[in-house]
């Protein structure tokens, strides 16, 4: 076996799940609001949308950690990092 030096070793990349939750001012989740994730940073310039469901909350996985930008029907609310089983709560 053919050891490798650490810097020429790729590390693994952390595939991640990460949850929205839009509620209103009553503190009231939303269903159906349109949540669309920008993917930002090297090399990622993707983007995925998804529609909350009953509880408020949208769902995304299989994307990797990283920097993003989070759109409510077309409306910017702000940049996140996207780390897996995290969350963000959003008040529209």
């Amino acid at each position: 076996m053919i050891a490798m030096p650490l810097n020429s070793r790729k590390e693994a990349k952390v595939m991640a799940s990460f949850r929205v939750r839009v509620n209103n001012e009553d503190e009231q989740p939303i269903k159906g609001v349109r949540v669309k994730l920008e993917f930002t940073g090297l090399a990622r310039g993707m983007s995925d949308e998804k529609y909350t469901d009953s509880d408020g909350i949208a769902f995304f996985d299989g994307y990797e950690e990283g920097p993003i930008k989070v759109y409510l029907n077309g409306t910017s609310y702000g940049r996140y990092y996207y780390e897996n089983g995290e969350k963000i709560n959003i008040w529209k």
